[in-house]
């Protein structure tokens, strides 16, 4: 009886965190000793992304269009903008603008739930997906994005590349001096949340918060030895301070991860060198092609790390590798220009190739 009611505890929790753990990603912020600000992301997706780095230049004019249509929220942007875009359309997955405001959008499945697309009052309705270019386009300050977003009706547009499904994100903004505010809406409206500098995906981010107090023991120093009866039991290497840290790549077990290697790693004292950080916090939750499937209409779908973006808010340069390339590659916002005659640039994310460099003809004879 008891082992049946352990797999029927099992079977409940594996079936109420399923839908969790499809199209994964997860977000952090970092902040340098001479105060440079620097944010990591990953995007993990089921379906192929054809994602471009973008830039668009001030002085676009801006409609975001109803599903009937009609003309909703129209602006002209006032700040120049890079980002990565996402299935060949003209939205912004994740990006910065040219006074160093950042926005991701990550996925949110389960939790969101956006506005209808409204009859009436369009002036003021802008798809889910056409918020954050909005807002990277307009903005400068998470105090200007707090004060706009009670103005908005935000609703929720369906994608035909995912079967037509409301698309269910959930936001990140930082400004350049590393203030964070993370924006979701749900059954509860329009939430807008302090940012502790992490994010992933479901649950709603005030329960990621709360998790993190089941694990303040974590400590990137290692645990004394035990003498117990005059014994001495050292712990078995390194690590003992984040024994139990979770490995998995549910979402909150990345939140947790993510949180203490950004908190507990060594900053450094350049964006040089959390950049550099921001890699390596990266690889640990990068997920292969193959780790992570789900099963629907007999086809297989592989959620992987299809690409990651570095954002450096202070010297406004975008890092970016893809799955198939992991050397980075950087974009430098200063080169372009982002003035009303600039141009619209664009290039693919993946194609470069695997990124490996034969130094075979460069070895020399050692002693």
């Amino acid at each position: 009886m008891r082992t049946a009611l352990l797999y029927i505890s099992i079977f409940l929790i594996l079936f109420s965190i399923a839908p969790l753990n499809s199209n994964a990603c997860t977000e952090f912020r970092l902040k340098s000793k001479d105060n440079s600000v620097v944010i990591g992301r990953s995007m993990e997706f089921a379906q192929k992304l054809n994602s471009n780095v973008v830039v668009q230049p001030k002085g676009q004019k801006r409609i975001s269009k109803l599903p009937d249509g009609s003309e909703g929220k129209k602006w002209t942007s006032k700040y120049g903008v890079i980002y990565l875009d996402g299935f060949g359309l003209d939205i912004a997955a994740d990006g910065f603008n040219e006074v160093g405001l950042s926005i991701g959008e990550l996925y949110f499945p389960g939790e969101a739930k956006f506005a209808e697309a409204p009859k009436k009052n369009k002036s003021k309705a802008i798809s889910n997906l056409d918020l954050p270019l909005y807002i990277l386009q307009s903005f400068a300050t998470i105090e200007e994005v707090r004060k706009e977003l009670p103005k908005l009706t935000v609703w929720g547009e369906q994608l035909e590349v995912l079967n037509n499904i409301v698309v269910p994100v959930h936001y990140a903004v930082y400004q350049a001096d590393g203030q964070g505010i993370v924006i979701e809406y749900s059954d509860e409206g329009l939430k807008i949340f302090e940012s502790v500098g992490i994010m992933t995906n479901s649950p709603k981010y005030d329960w990621h918060v709360t998790n993190l107090r089941n694990c303040v023991d974590l400590n990137a120093e290692n645990v004394p030895p035990a003498v117990i009866d005059g014994i001495s039991f050292a712990g078995s290497g390194q690590g003992s301070g984040l024994k139990g840290i979770p490995g998995d790549p549910t979402p909150p077990s990345r939140f947790v991860r993510a949180a203490a290697m950004a908190y507990l790693s060594e900053k450094g004292d350049t964006a040089g060198d959390i950049v550099n950080l921001s890699e390596h916090i990266l690889n640990n939750v990068d997920i292969p092609i193959g780790l992570v499937r789900d099963f629907e209409n007999g086809e297989t779908f592989h959620d992987y790390t299809q690409w990651i973006v570095i954002k450096d808010l202070t010297n406004k340069i975008l890092y970016y590798r893809s799955y198939e390339n992991m050397s980075l590659r950087s974009v430098d916002m200063n080169k372009l220009d982002m003035s009303a005659e600039g141009k619209r640039l664009s290039f693919p994310v993946s194609g470069m190739g695997s990124g490996v460099v034969d130094i075979t003809a460069e070895l020399k004879t050692s002693e």
